[in-house]
């Protein structure tokens, strides 16, 4: 039996992805303080989440119809937020799953963002950038 990979990547970006963000919030709150955290940790993770969450929604809005779930061949957006930063989607979520995790001083979030978030968006980049070359 021949597996269909193209199906096995699309069931894989739109339900695995999500959850995992959702995991990394649950584990933000499931698991505070256990960083020796103070008003300013919660401060600096609150800021560093809300700027995330402006960095996503600008990146989302500007990207129109050239957004989709799998990497697809398409046209490369050069301007805008993407003037600047080539990934700046990944780089909103990064910074709120930071944020939130700073806010909730949760070593845990930290570092199953490290772990398995980042190398997860350092695979989808890759993907992305093959797609928007070939």
């Amino acid at each position: 039996m021949k597996i269909n990979w193209k199906l096995v990547w699309s069931f894989y970006v739109t339900f695995a992805i999500p959850l995992l963000y959702l995991t990394n919030i649950y584990l933000a709150y499931s698991f505070p303080k256990t960083i020796n955290g103070s008003i300013f940790t919660t401060i600096a993770g609150t800021i560093i989440a809300v700027t995330g969450l402006c960095i996503w929604l600008t990146s989302y809005l500007h990207l129109g119809k050239s957004f989709g779930v799998l990497p697809q061949k398409q046209k490369r957006v050069v301007s805008g937020i993407y003037k600047y930063i080539n990934h700046p989607m990944y780089l909103g979520i990064w910074l709120t799953l930071l944020g939130l995790s700073l806010a909730n001083s949760s070593r845990v979030g930290i570092i199953f963002l490290c772990l398995i978030i980042t190398p997860l968006f350092a695979l989808r980049i890759k993907l992305e950038e093959k797609k928007l070359i070939d």
